[in-house]
């Protein structure tokens, strides 16, 4: 009885492994490094009330987006549907949006998620970074 037990456990446990996975987001890098986002070095944050920059890092590099004075995001580069691999950039024309050239997918520089519109590929949000700003620095970090 106990091994018929163990067995099922076993099985169940190995399908559930196996099965919950399938869209997990393992295209992301190591992150560690700070800045100073008032220095002209990053002229680009500091434009207008939506600017952004591109920085090395991650898997495919890091976007940084300044949504205020105090507050910041960084998403990893690497789009995120499955099979793409592309690398995502800013929409110059309006920075509210990112988009994937190789897949067409977009989304929404506010908070990294799919944009709804009619044929996106993206399903789920673009993998983010911790960013905290004391006041004179800028740190980007894994969260985990």
């Amino acid at each position: 009885m106990r091994n018929k037990v163990f067995a099922i456990l076993f099985i169940l446990s190995t399908v559930f492994l196996f099965t919950s996975c399938n869209d997990d987001f393992d295209e992301w890098g190591y992150v560690n490094f700070y800045i100073d986002p008032n220095s002209t070095e990053y002229y680009n944050l500091n434009v207008g009330s939506r600017g952004w920059e591109y920085f090395y890092g991650g898997n495919r590099g890091v976007i940084i987006f300044r949504q205020s004075y105090y507050d910041f995001v960084a998403y990893e580069r690497t789009c995120v549907v499955k099979d793409c691999k592309g690398r995502v950039e800013v929409d110059e024309s309006t920075h509210l949006t990112i988009f994937c050239p190789k897949c067409n997918a977009q989304y929404i520089s506010v908070d990294g998620s799919p944009l709804a519109v009619k044929g996106n590929k993206a399903k789920r949000a673009l993998f983010s970074y911790c960013a905290h700003y004391d006041g004179a620095k800028l740190f980007i970090y894994n969260c985990n």
